[in-house]
């Protein structure tokens, strides 16, 4: 009993609003690398915006074809958080959460 009460007043503590601590070239190509496996491309651009100091980050679509010319595909957006202590983004559109391995985030500054 005693147990489970202990258990109950754990509490997973609720992710936090980040942003990437460092801006150099192998911090941003990390962050690349790993939101294009997310998006399932070989390698990705982002949108405007500094991820050092904005905790939203968008994945532009790919160039679009002489084909389709009309139909405009969106960027993908996400969200830095920090869970524990690992840094994860989250896609905007379907909540999913992706591990940034090797990516280091500092908590966002309101």
């Amino acid at each position: 009993m005693i147990t489970l009460l202990l258990a109950a007043c754990h509490t997973v503590p609720a992710p936090v609003s980040a942003v990437l601590a460092q801006g150099d070239a192998a911090s941003l190509a990390n962050l690349k690398a790993r939101l294009a496996k997310a998006v399932g491309r070989q390698q990705v651009e982002l949108g405007p915006g500094d991820p050092t100091q904005t905790s939203v980050i968008s994945v532009l679509p790919p160039p679009a074809g002489p084909a389709n010319d009309r139909n405009m595909p969106l960027p993908t957006t996400f969200r830095l958080e920090i869970e524990g202590k690992s840094c994860v983004a989250v896609r905007q559109d379907t909540g999913a959460r992706v591990a940034l391995g090797g990516v280091s985030c500092r908590a966002a500054t309101p």
